[in-house]
């Protein structure tokens, strides 16, 4: 999405970006390590608690106290069996981060048991408490706030029990000090992680936004010089080629036709008593007739033939791969098509015919200005002959 700047800003103390819609584009971006990491995490405290019923079982023996640390293990790890089961691909980490906060607070809270029934490893069971709190900030990928008050609760509960088991005020100032140093330092590490992860994510999607941007300025581009170069190639008026790009194409069809010795015939369209519409019907009336003309021209020629405005009401029209019999066959049928058109022009349907002048490619033929000229002549003995006809021009 395209996001402002102010999206890309970070909350200092969450964590996440401030526009909850940048933070919701990030976890997806990260959902599937994120979740294949959690998922982890979450086997590996499972492993780790069964498997430490075993030294219990060694120290305590078989009996009550035993029982109960055991089933405290029994129950933490089916509800991680739980969570583990029902993440998926899809889970998503603001939904399953306060389902696993919850197994975490059952977690420390069930952990006291071990200060009632082993005092004799309190030490060890500090460390413990300590090693969990920093994984739980840097190992469980749930969100940072999250994770920070489970870590904080840890602590509270932790100096509580203590506390109700009778430790001293200055030794419970000493363990404060204790507990909070890997809770700071899982902090820290998961702040500088999260922030640096969101910094990338940031320049990842201004470096996309740019790039969709140049991309579609390069479409742009790319759609104005076509329309450049079409507007540079054709009549705007009737959308066939224009002088320039007929006489271009004109030069290429007389050096194709003479390396395969092949026929190439040419053809000049005049409309007859053009004059007379623009007279009567007006000059809006008369362009609706040349753009009526041009669209028959190209409807009903061949693929490879050239179609172009001469100028006025005239047309030119390139025949490659076609002699002057072929031509003058072709030439008769488009007159037909023009001769059954009709333009509405206001109230009024306009009828027009047209007159057209055929020559072919000769070998001593110098220039394109001298086919030319002999179709003219060859449309000029059409018109004084009666017109809407063709008149060929055979030397």
């Amino acid at each position: 999405m395209n996001a402002p700047a102010g999206a890309h800003r970070i909350r200092r103390w969450m964590c996440e970006f401030s526009d909850p819609w940048m933070e919701r584009d990030f976890q997806s971006h990260v959902q599937p390590v994120v979740i294949q990491q959690l998922r982890w995490a979450l086997i590996v405290w499972a492993a780790l608690l069964l498997l430490f019923a075993v030294p219990d079982y060694i120290a305590m023996g078989p009996v009550r106290s035993f029982y109960y640390l055991l089933a405290y293990r029994i129950i933490i790890v089916a509800a991680l069996a739980v969570l583990i089961f029902s993440i998926t691909p899809d889970t998503r980490i603001f939904q399953i981060s306060y389902f696993v906060a919850v197994v975490v607070v059952a977690g420390f809270t069930g952990f006291m048991l071990f200060f009632i029934y082993r005092p004799d490893i309190v030490n060890m069971i500090i460390i413990v408490i300590m090693i969990q709190l920093i994984s739980l900030l840097i190992f469980v990928p749930i969100r940072f706030m999250v994770a920070l008050c489970c870590a904080m609760y840890g602590v509270f509960i932790t100096l509580v029990t203590r506390f109700v088991l009778g430790t001293s005020p200055a030794n419970l100032v000493a363990l404060l000090v204790l507990l909070m140093l890997p809770v700071v330092i899982g902090a820290g590490t998961t702040m500088r992680l999260g922030f640096a992860q969101r910094r990338e994510f940031a320049h990842l999607t201004e470096t996309k936004r740019i790039n969709r941007e140049l991309a579609e300025e390069m479409q742009k581009r790319v759609a104005l010089e076509e329309k450049l170069k079409e507007l540079a190639s054709t009549d705007p008026l009737t959308g066939l080629y224009n002088r320039r790009q007929y006489e271009m194409l004109f030069q290429h069809e007389i050096g194709r036709s003479r390396r395969r010795d092949s026929p190439l015939s040419v053809g000049i369209l005049d409309l007859d008593n053009f004059k007379l519409v623009n007279d009567t019907h007006g000059h809006t009336a008369g362009d609706a007739v040349l753009r009526c003309v041009a669209d028959v021209c190209r409807r009903n020629l061949r693929a490879i033939d050239i179609v172009g405005r001469l100028g006025g009401e005239e047309f030119i029209i390139l025949m490659p791969e076609c002699d002057i019999d072929q031509a003058n066959i072709l030439g008769n049928r488009l007159l037909k098509m023009i001769e059954s058109a009709v333009v509405d022009a206001n109230t009024a349907s306009i009828r027009i015919t047209a007159t057209i002048g055929i020559t072919q490619l000769f070998p001593d033929d110098k220039g394109i200005e001298v086919i030319i000229s002999r179709a003219d002549d060859a449309l000029y003995r059409g018109k004084r002959a009666g017109r809407n006809r063709v008149e060929i021009n055979r030397c």
